[in-house]
């Protein structure tokens, strides 16, 4: 620091000492705003890591909750919260009556204690089983004889056991005549049997076999050679092959005519899901093919339908539903997404609010005032679509109109809030309001017509089984490959649908079609069934109702909560 007797005496000193404290303070102005934007630079990578170290830890808990977590995307709502208020005034939806909500708990509930009390020995096997008796005779003292004891009383005790399945060979015997009387006449044999490969010697309960352990049970054929073997029989793999490819030229008809009936419907609920198709003639050695599913609720169409592509491009669903006049349902994706415009009014879409109500459930721990609450009009939204599963279309209808329009009028109201235009585009919630407010008109599509469902949950469901499969035979082998898989997934997934014991419908139906049956629709799942009662599973009957209740319990429960709240 310069002190009074440092500083010079001349004028043109004193002028030269100022030109360098000028220029040295410019230098430390320069300097102080170089160091003052790294600070800024510092301070915005500070928050950006933050933000980062946040949506990471985020994504940890995500994929936690995924690999370790519950699946279900239940979220409990504190009875403390409020509604948030925006000034719209329609913060409160109609309250329903739950006076039978209340009666079905109650019955519920005193259902449920009487299996509780129910003791666990009382279950028996069905009584249609073969029972083998077996007598099992006490230890006897020393001179005592069986006939010096007096029967008393037998304890039944029953043990389900299990033998394996047999194989066995049908011989068929062809024997030759003449008529020594006219020797002219050919000889005399009868007609040989029509078999599923010409010239093969493989029954149709063989081909029922590889096709229900495939397509049904999952299991790939080379898995199928070991328990095939096991019983005494030791196929090749191309063997089997071949009687999976016969069968599906087999089924093929079968499969055109469900397609047929399922595009005859005004509704149609479709998803898609990826698989890998080998493609060694392209040079590559694989790439991504897509299994879809179109499914219909209609009672002249229930059945599913599957179709492969070698790709996601809108060219396959355009190719397929080329004749179909009514309305899609489904996620949403850019293929559906303007299909009312692409096909001039012909085809509507009608997007799946699970989807959306997904998004907003995975963005509930950053944002949990609005997302707590879109999720509650959600859950009450899916409350009425409960009770209206019991009503016909016009009840449906009417019900939708008085209860589900001012939810989801207020959910498009939340979505337009200032609060939430103000989130990021990029955070969770900005994304899924983004979500909600590109494809709102088709989320909102059931409320006007009652045929359509508020989500695509059923066919996904359905889809479950190429994704189930997929993890044991990991890829399709060709594009015809993957189109046989198609038709044979059709005809087992429909028998399904139907409660059918698959193995027995596919052994008929086979046989049937090999033998010139020329009456497909006796073959389809719904006809056959009325003529095959003895082949349908009526478990799955009961286990759908029991599922049914407990979900209609939890949604009445919620409801009487709601109200006396």
């Amino acid at each position: 620091m310069l002190e009074v007797q440092d500083l010079p005496d001349d004028l043109q000193a004193c002028q030269q000492l100022l030109c360098e404290l000028s220029a040295a303070y410019d230098r430390l102005q320069q300097i102080y705003e170089e160091l003052l934007a790294t600070c800024t630079i510092v301070q915005d990578s500070q928050l950006k890591l933050e933000q980062e170290k946040e949506a990471l830890e985020l994504t940890i808990k995500e994929l936690m909750n995924r690999l370790y977590g519950r699946r279900s995307e239940r979220h409990k709502v504190s009875p403390d919260q409020v509604p948030l208020d925006f000034g719209d005034g329609d913060a409160v939806p109609v309250i329903p009556d739950v006076t039978e909500d209340e009666a079905f708990v109650a019955e519920h509930d005193e259902k449920k204690r009487r299996r509780r009390k129910k003791k666990r020995g009382d279950g028996k096997f069905p009584e249609h089983l073969e029972r083998r008796v077996e007598r099992i005779e006490p230890s006897l003292p020393d001179g005592v004889r069986l006939e010096d004891c007096q029967l008393i009383g037998v304890d039944n005790v029953e043990i389900l056991e299990f033998d394996r399945p047999q194989l066995w060979v049908r011989r068929l015997e062809y024997p030759k005549y003449k008529i020594p009387a006219q020797p002219q006449l050919n000889v005399l044999q009868g007609e040989r049997e029509i078999s599923l490969i010409p010239g093969g010697s493989f029954g149709f309960g063989i081909a029922a076999e590889v096709l229900f352990n495939k397509y049904a049970l999952h299991l790939p054929l080379y898995r199928q050679q070991d328990p095939f073997a096991q019983l005494g029989w030791s196929p090749n793999r191309s063997t089997l092959c071949q009687i999976v490819m016969s069968s599906a030229d087999l089924l093929r008809p079968l499969a055109m005519l469900a397609t047929g009936r399922v595009l005859a419907s005004s509704v149609i609920n479709t998803d898609d899901t990826e698989v890998t198709l080998l493609t060694p003639r392209e040079g590559k050695g694989s790439r991504k093919a897509r299994f879809w599913i179109y499914r219909s609720n209609e009672n002249h169409a229930l059945y599913d339908v599957f179709a492969f592509t070698n790709s996601r491009s809108r060219a396959g669903p355009d190719e397929f539903l080329k004749d179909f006049h009514g309305t899609i349902c489904g996620d949403c994706y850019s293929g559906y997404v303007n299909i009312e415009d692409v096909t001039n009014g012909r085809i509507a879409f009608s997007a799946c609010n699970t989807h959306a109500r997904r998004y907003v459930f995975n963005s509930r721990e950053q944002h949990p005032e609005l997302s707590s609450e879109i999720l509650a009009l959600y859950r009450a939204l899916y409350d009425i679509e409960e009770r209206g599963r019991r009503l016909d279309p016009v009840e449906r209808f009417l019900l939708r109109r008085r209860e589900s329009v001012p939810l989801m009028k207020r959910i498009g109201f939340l979505i337009e809030s200032p609060a939430a235009r103000k989130l990021l585009p990029k955070s969770k919630l900005g994304t899924a309001m983004g979500y909600l407010r590109n494809n709102w008109e088709a989320l909102k599509r059931f409320l006007s017509d009652a045929r359509l469902p508020i989500d695509n949950n059923e066919a996904e469901r359905d889809l479950r089984r190429i994704a189930v499969g997929r993890r044991n035979w990991l890829f399709v082998g060709s594009e015809d490959g993957g189109e046989r898989a198609a038709v044979i997934l059709t005809v087992v997934a429909s028998a399904h649908r139907h409660d059918l014991d698959v193995w027995a419908y596919l052994r008929d139906v086979l046989e049937r079609l090999a033998k010139g049956e020329d009456n497909l629709e006796d073959l389809l799942p719904d006809v056959w069934k009325a003529s095959h009662p003895q082949h349908i599973r009526t478990f799955r009957e009961e286990e759908r109702q029991h599922r049914a209740d407990e979900r209609r319990y939890r949604h009445a429960e919620r409801r009487i909560a709601r109200v006396k709240a």
